[in-house]
């Protein structure tokens, strides 16, 4: 072959594989493991014991009170859901300086679970309940204590989940810190968002996987539900936090109202109360997630556990589509094959 077809080849091929680092990159950006193995950094599920970086929580209303729903589109409405709290309240104080509408995502069973919930209640604060959910690489990846794991079954799961929800009384809904693996499965989302929806609270899918069916399960079942678009903080890098600061303004501009998730830590809290003021100057305003989570639907009934030998991954019901899957590689790696919007406009 002439000397021209072997470089034009050559270029082809190295532009492909450029375009899948990148691709593999921007994946673990929205919580997926990266494919090809690269040490990308992944925080999107940062270790969850008791002795990670986490700070204090915010409140729900009064017990009895029905989550809130959308009201009429209004303008540049920010909803930022502050999760991983319950082991440390070193933040805590700074998420209430902030004087601001936040919700807040505590982690049931930690030293002080109980205490930053009740006291984010009594300031006025959202508070929902972060369901320790079973990620790739578990157990080197922990979600916390009570992790709910797809080994289980859905009563095992439903039973659990809600004694999770009771050890937190005054979260108005729940949401999904890590759970990578968990939230791809179906039946088992299936049989938490039940116990959920029995509750009568809302769920936030924090989309850890670009394949968790978290949110389109929830509909399903009559939960009002939010799904995040914007990762504030996958890593520790300030650059970084002020740029999806600034997706969220482009967002909320463009698009009427965004949902963002950031993890309790101190650099994180301090460059929001930079960006707030900026905001609220721009004409946008923090209002708590409740206000942004989609009307109750009709519920299409209660979760039904399959008869079957050892346990296996049941299959999808007569006549349903079964969800289309990512292969599952060595390790847990798992192919992101579909791209959800993480970022902003245009992003």
């Amino acid at each position: 072959m002439p000397r021209a077809i072997w470089v034009v080849v050559a270029v082809v091929v190295l532009a492909i594989f450029g375009g899948i680092v990148a691709l593999d990159h921007r994946q673990t950006t929205r919580g997926a493991a990266s494919l090809l193995g690269f040490p990308w950094r992944e925080r999107s599920e940062p270790s969850r014991g008791a002795g990670a970086s986490i700070s204090p929580a915010p409140a729900r209303p009064p017990a009895g009170t029905r989550p809130q729903r959308s009201g009429p589109p209004g303008p540049g409405r920010i909803a930022v859901l502050v999760d991983d709290l319950g082991a440390r309240a070193d933040v805590f104080d700074e998420i209430l300086a902030l004087g601001r509408p936040l919700t807040v995502g505590v982690l049931p069973d930690l030293p002080l679970s109980r205490r930053l919930a009740r006291e984010a209640a009594r300031a006025g604060l959202e508070v929902v309940v972060q369901l320790p959910l079973e990620p790739y690489r578990f157990p080197e990846l922990d979600p916390g204590p009570g992790t709910l794991l797809i080994s289980m079954t859905p009563e095992d799961l439903g039973r659990r989940t809600r004694r999770l929800l009771g050890a937190i009384p005054e979260a108005a809904g729940v949401s999904t810190g890590m759970g990578s693996r968990f939230t791809e499965d179906r039946l088992r989302m299936r049989a938490v968002l039940d116990a959920v929806a029995r509750d009568g609270r809302y769920f936030v899918d924090g989309l850890t996987s670009a394949w968790s069916v978290g949110f389109d399960e929830a509909r399903s079942l009559g939960v009002p539900a939010a799904r995040r678009q914007v990762l504030l903080d996958p890593d520790e890098d300030e650059s970084t936090v002020r740029a999806r600061l600034d997706w969220v303004e482009r967002w909320a501009t463009h698009r009427g109202s965004v949902v963002a998730i950031a993890h309790g830590r101190r650099l994180t809290v301090r460059l929001l109360a930079e960006a707030v003021p900026r905001w609220e100057a721009h004409g946008l305003r923090l209002v708590p997630v409740s206000t942004l989570v989609t009307p109750r639907s009709p519920r299409r009934g209660p979760v039904v556990a399959p008869a079957t030998v050892g346990w296996r991954r049941p299959l999808a019901p007569a006549g349903a589509a079964a969800p289309a899957r990512p292969p599952e590689r060595a390790g847990g790696r798992v192919v992101a094959a579909r791209a959800l919007s993480t970022l902003g406009p245009g992003g």
